[in-house]
């Protein structure tokens, strides 16, 4: 079968490429001839990426974009954090424009709309939701979704949001990210990344992975200080991991550079793999996560996180994989008990490795079998065979 896969690729996000990769990768294992177009923000990228064929995400060529919708069994709204009005405070409260480009809403659910007035069925693939601000954006979500065949949430809380808006989909489900799903990378190939790095192997490993957030700066000094208080008792070395190049990048050199973290650090820069990513994740003992996808690729991994909450996201895949225990808010950070609490966390995570991890495989089991329901859901409705694949969350 043929799938067209929109989504927000092509952007240097690895938590969106490792979404990506993670639906063709299930895909594949239910469909072994599928065939794939992936519209991108760099179709160049894309291509080698993940060795599929793919196009501009542009909405200024409607005639390609309709041979893209004709040629393709499913069109799939593929997941992540897309349907969302999030940047208000940035942009303004205008439901179509930001910066003189269509919002998130009306473009990803432009290209639903297309598809269903061009007949062919949509699945929104393990999809986010929210916040949504405006009228038009709750009514527009509303009506696409109830266009649409088949609506697999990614979070408990999407599905209520979902719900509340008026979206009346034939089939619903709440699903795990398809992220769950993907393998890291050998041992070898992750332990040769960190000797190119000059990362000594000879004590326990922390793999952080920060982001800038609402241009707050306390958080940053509270995590540094945690990190420290932490690295020099327990014979600790650290790996940062920018999860988005432009944004994480510079947050993470001016971390690892830090004086109180001297010696200890290491910015592995330029590393956006997510099976990669995974593979050294899994080379931690724990990881401090406050990037989504960083927590679900250690998670997949087998490594402990304790994450940083700056959205409730983070805080529904906490509990999604036992680890709410482990969790401070991105506000509780920005104060010295928030510091404290996070250093406790890690102390409490390093001393209980092994019973964290075993419970962590104990969660994850089921969400990874899950990810395969979800794309045996996605083949069945592009072969026009909708069929009972099990229950899928």
């Amino acid at each position: 079968m043929r799938y067209l896969i929109s989504g927000y690729y092509g952007e240097g996000n690895a938590g969106d490429e490792a979404i990506l990769a993670g639906i063709i990768q299930e895909i594949r294992r239910y469909d072994p001839r599928a065939h794939f177009r992936v519209m991108s923000f760099s179709p160049h990228d894309t291509r080698m990426r993940h060795g599929v064929e793919s196009l501009s995400t542009s909405l200024r060529d409607p005639k390609a974009l309709a041979d893209a919708v004709r040629w393709a069994d499913l069109v799939i709204s593929g997941g992540g954090s897309m349907l969302h009005e999030a940047d208000f405070a940035l942009y303004g409260r205008h439901f179509l424009f930001r910066a003189g480009k269509l919002r998130p809403i009306p473009y990803f659910l432009s290209v639903v709309g297309f598809a269903r007035a061009l007949g062919r069925p949509v699945m929104w693939y393990a999809q986010g939701l929210g916040p949504l601000h405006t009228r038009a954006a709750r009514a527009t979500v509303g009506m696409m979704g109830s266009a649409s065949q088949v609506i697999a949430w990614r979070d408990r809380e999407a599905a209520a949001l979902a719900a509340e808006v008026g979206v009346r989909s034939a089939v619903q489900m709440v699903v795990p990210d398809p992220a769950y799903a993907l393998e890291p990378c050998s041992r070898a190939a992750a332990r040769e990344v960190l000797a190119e790095w000059a990362v000594p192997l000879t004590g326990r490993l922390l793999a952080v992975c920060p982001r800038p957030w609402l241009n707050r700066t306390e958080y940053k000094r509270q995590l540094v200080r945690a990190l420290a208080r932490v690295v020099f008792d327990e014979n600790c070395f650290i790996i940062f991991l920018p999860f988005q190049q432009r944004s994480d990048g510079p947050l993470c050199r001016e971390l690892a550079a830090d004086s109180q973290l001297s010696g200890r650090s290491f910015d592995l820069h330029f590393v956006d793999d997510p099976s990669l990513l995974a593979g050294l994740l899994r080379e931690a003992d724990v990881a401090v996560t406050m990037r989504l996808h960083a927590g679900i690729l250690a998670a997949a991994a087998g490594t402990p996180a304790a994450a940083i909450a700056y959205d409730p996201k983070v805080g529904s895949f906490a509990r999604q994989t036992g680890q709410d225990r482990y969790v401070v808010t991105a506000d509780e950070l920005e104060t010295e008990n928030g510091g404290a609490k996070l250093e406790a966390l890690l102390r409490d995570s390093l001393v209980n490795d092994a019973q964290r991890r075993r419970k962590l495989a104990s969660a994850v089991a089921p969400l990874r079998r899950a990810v395969g329901r979800t794309a045996c859901v996605a083949v069945q409705l592009a072969a026009g065979e909708l069929l009972r694949c099990g229950r899928a969350g």
